[in-house]
């Protein structure tokens, strides 16, 4: 009898391991991000918690004095002692669909496992002459007479940044898009284009969003701060006077491309977003736009509401109304700084006032309102206002307030903020007023029935309104978030990318961002210009701790002439400040 003896070497069962990591990580992941991630992560049901961040998810929460408020959502290593898994085994989480058999043994496992998370490819360095190149190559692709209307977005600092995994690339790229697309007057989505393999250049041509007149780009190159021309690199430098020379010199603004970040940031709240979207100064000329007469509709009973004694909005009573227009519905809300006398809709549901209201008894007096109205292309425009009618740029927080500070504080800036709020487009809404007014005339009774549908007519609407945005939001998202026909849940389930952006691109900035801002490939080199005292004057001497961060607002401002970004880059050679 002959044996055979095969073996493996210790090299190959060490791969094989890992690799089974790797697939349990990926599966694990996508489960939570399927089920978990849109309550624990998007909306944040338990405040400060993130299943798909791994330091959320095995860490306890303390208070200021060191005391554990919350235990830690999984204990590594052990499946049976976790809270995350205790709630998923019996069947708590997710409340509306418990997890399979199938899916419950994959994070029983990966939590077994030491809780193994997928690993980031290995991302090639992309340079300032990359960049350029790509710019220089792609506009020598256009009409000579087209060139003028071309303009590129960069997110090559994300790549370059390892902190930032595959997924914060792809939530950037939709970011970006569905700001560009919000802020269009065309009738038609135009998803910005890539222009080189690792998808961090992006090229627009102005006339598809209708920013081409001469002015309205300009006030965007006016707030930006990041503008730089080559300093000490003779390639680089020669890329740029290419660049100009096929721009000519009239048209070149002197930026070559702006960071994609700072634009979804800046871009999507006042002023910018009021001229990009061309927001008009007052209600009555959107309403004129939009061929809706709110007085008209009122009499003729063909404006219909839906009246909430509370929202996740304000403390005080609220009123949705939407319209008929000459591009889908509009809505608009009336907002009030009090619940009293006439800004309680129970008694006065039947405002507001305005010449010849034969109700003008019951008529309310409100402070302010929010309109939400279709784009030629199918996403939402949005418009805030004061009582008489004019454009603002925030509501007043008495009115009105973000408990999710998505623009950095409670104000809800016109925008940015309806943008995140609004990510699906309507919000379902529950009307009180119908039956639980307190007027007893019967003509004023006969009128709130006819103004104040039924909820099944209410629901119609709002399901109609949502139907036709999530549609406009696949077709401007799910390039960029890489879904394909059939996962229209996983837009659902995905966070809102122009808020993310904006949040991350708030916080504050670690030596190795502040690298990758800067185009420099080893952030050990910056720190040592940092700790020679070369920056420290303009104030980065924080980014030579460990962990030591600047403010982004003061990364972003302008100490002198130039931003102190502009400054630190001019004071490696790395360029000169580009003002408009």
């Amino acid at each position: 009898v002959c044996m055979v003896i095969v073996g493996v070497s210790a090299d190959a069962l060490s791969a094989e391991r890992t690799e089974t990591r790797s697939h349990l990580a990926e599966d694990a992941i996508q489960i939570l991000r399927t089920h978990c991630h849109r309550c624990h992560g998007i909306e944040y049901k338990i405040e400060g918690m993130n299943v798909l961040d791994l330091e959320t998810l095995t860490s306890a929460e303390v208070d200021a004095s060191g005391e554990e408020i919350r235990p830690a959502a999984i204990v590594v290593g052990h499946a049976d002692q976790s809270r995350l898994y205790e709630v998923i085994e019996e069947g708590l989480m997710p409340p509306l669909k418990e997890l399979n058999a199938d899916e419950q043994a994959i994070i029983r496992d990966w939590i077994n496992a030491s809780v193994p998370w997928p690993t980031e490819p290995k991302r090639d360095f992309i340079s300032e002459t990359d960049v350029l190149e790509r710019i220089a190559e792609h506009l020598l692709g256009v009409r000579r007479d087209e060139v003028k209307y071309q303009r590129y977005f960069t997110l090559t600092h994300i790549h370059n940044n390892p902190k930032f995994t595959q997924q914060d690339l792809r939530i950037h790229r939709a970011a970006l898009s569905k700001a560009v697309n919000s802020m269009s007057d065309q009738a038609t989505i135009v998803v910005p284009k890539a222009i080189d393999d690792a998808k961090t250049v992006f090229n627009i041509d102005l006339r598809h969003y209708g920013w081409e007149a001469f002015g309205i780009w300009e006030q965007v190159l006016a707030q930006y701060p990041y503008g730089l021309k080559p300093q000490a690199k003779l390639d680089d430098l020669d890329l740029y006077d290419k660049i100009e020379g096929l721009y000519g010199a009239v048209n070149f603004d002197g930026v070559t491309a702006l960071r994609g970040d700072w634009f979804i940031a800046n871009a999507t709240r006042p002023p910018l977003y009021h001229e990009l979207a061309k927001i008009p100064k007052t209600l009555d000329e959107l309403l004129e736009r939009a061929d809706v007469d709110i007085e008209e509709n009122f009499r003729l009973n063909t404006s219909r509401r839906a009246g909430l004694f509370e929202s996740g909005v304000s403390g005080q009573n609220r009123l949705i109304e939407y319209h008929s227009s000459n591009n889908g519905r509009l809505w608009l809300s009336y907002d009030f700084d009090q619940n009293q006398g006439r800004g309680n809709l129970a008694r006065f549901p039947l405002g507001p006032t305005f010449a010849d209201n034969e109700f003008d008894q019951f008529a309310f007096d409100h402070a302010g309102g929010e309109i939400i109205f279709n784009l030629p292309n199918g996403l939402h425009g949005y418009m805030l206002v004061d009582g008489e009618g004019d454009r603002i740029d925030a509501g007043p927080v008495n009115i009105v307030w973000d408990s999710k500070n998505i623009s950095g504080s409670p104000l809800i800036v016109n925008g940015l903020s309806c943008i995140s709020c609004h990510r699906h487009g309507m919000i379902r809404l529950k009307d009180f007023v119908r039956d639980a007014h307190a007027v007893q005339t019967p003509q004023a009774r006969r009128k709130i029935r006819e103004l104040y549908p039924g909820q099944a007519e209410l629901d119609r609407a709002l399901a109609d309104t949502k139907s036709d945005y999530l549609q406009r939001l696949w077709d401007t998202t799910h390039e960029a978030l890489e879904l394909s026909s059939g996962q229209e849940d996983e837009l659902i389930n995905a966070v809102e990318p122009v808020s993310k952006v904006t949040e991350i691109y708030g916080q504050n900035i670690d030596l190795q961002t502040a690298a990758s801002e800067l185009g420099i490939e080893n952030a050990d080199l910056l720190q040592n210009q940092v700790v020679a005292g070369r920056l420290s004057e303009l104030g980065l001497g924080p980014l030579s701790l460990p962990k030591g961060t600047i403010k982004r607002a003061f990364w972003d401002s302008k100490e002198t002439t130039a931003t102190v970004f502009q400054e630190a880059a001019a004071a490696l050679d790395i360029g000169t400040p580009v003002s408009n």
